[in-house]
């Protein structure tokens, strides 16, 4: 009888004693995953960690770095700041989209912004050449046809004449450097266009047109006037409260780039390099303040990438950086021979653009700098490196200042980043040539 109750309970309480290990081993296992991530909510780490590179609207990739309102008597206003939420901006998807599903060509003249300065005009402009092939399918288009077709290959502004009187017609121009080709979209269907665009009139007589071609389109401000603005204040989030450099606490400010965090290997060198890596990432904060990204994972090749795509990669990755705090803009891109695509983005603050004003060394003999704040390498849809200055820029309300027009000279008006070397707590407005 008792070899017959062992040979029936026996294995049956060794199955359930395995399957409560295993349940063991899954739950200790999630919390290890757990350790580094705040308030151990799972889920939002994912979706943050693998966020959906592929964008709902028009991609970010063919939206203007600035916005430029005209009032038609010589005066200006710029935008640079939240472009994405902006109504100029949405009235201008609505705009662009018309044009390429029916536009009707008009024709084409030497590129001169003049002509479009005498009437009320919104200006879409690009700190790169837009290539037209990509911009027309990133706005839902399947060919390029209503630009290719009128020979427009590049353009860097697209320019927007909205109706005046009910029943008017829209000009829209497509700017390139030697060129300008001018569309016009029926509105018969006037409601389609009677977005409301907030009226500039009270920055209107911040910037008049220095230079109206468009390879040199500038804005600077007027000289009878005086502009109040505070300096900003420099922050280094991978410093401490006390602003000490401590392994401890820039591993917390790297973390996220790790699908795993408590794989993380790290150490501090004695040039005072901070590395962080497990098997395919290496993080490294370097003493000239700057933070890089490498991965070593295999990349598939199985699906193809276009430059939308890995745009959008790095977009995304950038967005999940959460110690990136201040606006920023796509300044120019590479594709590499190999295949792998250069992306590179400057940084804005209220309506001002902050840009580097030379070269950012990463090392006493640094053959590779960085030329604008956030460098980024896409291979295969997959960011494989990721270099930026570790600064974050906010205004400073107890440095305030006035900035007087009869110093300005000839000139965008704009944050400039010193080098290193020059850098202390704040930086001022300045006029950037």
């Amino acid at each position: 009888m008792a070899d017959k109750l062992k040979n029936k309970y026996i294995p049956i309480a060794k199955s359930i004693f395995i399957i409560a290990l295993a349940a063991l081993s899954v739950y200790l296992t999630t919390r290890l995953w757990l350790v580094h991530i705040p308030n151990n909510n799972f889920l939002p780490y994912v979706r943050a960690r693998f966020a959906s590179t592929v964008p709902d609207e028009a991609s970010d990739l063919v939206r203007p770095f600035r916005i430029v309102q005209g009032s038609g008597d010589g005066y200006f206003a710029m935008t640079y700041r939240s472009i994405a939420r902006s109504a100029q901006w949405e009235y201008g998807e609505r705009v662009i989209t018309a044009v390429l599903e029916n536009g009707i060509f008009t024709g084409v003249t030497e590129a001169d912004f003049s002509q479009i300065f005498d009437a009320p005009v919104l200006i879409y402009q690009y700190a790169f050449n837009m290539d037209a092939t990509v911009f027309a399918p990133a706005f839902g288009q399947r060919t390029a046809a209503a630009l290719v077709d009128n020979d427009i290959t590049q353009f860097n502004a697209i320019a927007v004449h909205p109706p005046g009187e009910e029943g008017d017609n829209l000009s829209v121009f497509f700017i390139g450097d030697t060129y300008m080709w001018e569309f016009t979209v029926l509105t018969s269907a006037r409601a389609m266009f009677a977005y409301y665009i907030p009226s500039a009139s009270d920055e209107m007589h911040h910037f008049v047109a220095a230079s109206s071609h468009p390879a040199d389109l500038q804005f600077v401000s007027r000289l009878t006037q005086h502009l109040l603005h505070n300096s900003l204040l420099i922050t280094n989030p991978y410093r401490d409260h006390a602003g000490q450099l401590f392994l401890a606490h820039i591993r917390g400010q790297v973390s996220h780039f790790f699908a795993n965090p408590a794989t993380i290997n790290q150490g501090v060198s004695a040039g005072g390099v901070y590395t962080f890596s497990n098997l395919s990432t290496v993080v490294r904060y370097l003493p000239w303040d700057v933070v890089e990204y490498t991965s070593f994972g295999t990349i598939g090749r199985s699906s193809p990438t276009n430059l939308v795509t890995d745009f959008s990669a790095a977009f995304a990755f950038i967005r999940n950086d959460p110690n990136v705090r201040n606006d920023f803009f796509l300044a120019k891109y590479e594709v590499r021979s190999r295949g792998e695509r250069v992306f590179w983005f400057d940084y804005t603050i209220g309506n001002f653009p902050i840009m580097l004003t030379q070269n950012w060394y990463t090392g006493p003999d640094c053959e590779n700098p960085l030329t604008h704040p956030i460098e980024i390498t896409v291979d295969s849809g997959r960011v494989v490196r990721y270099r930026r200055i570790v600064h974050n820029f906010i205004p400073d309300p107890s440095a305030s200042s006035i900035f007087f027009m009869h110093n300005l000279g000839h000139g965008e008006l704009g944050f400039q980043i010193p080098p290193r070397s020059h850098m202390g707590d704040h930086i001022a407005l300045h006029t950037v040539e």
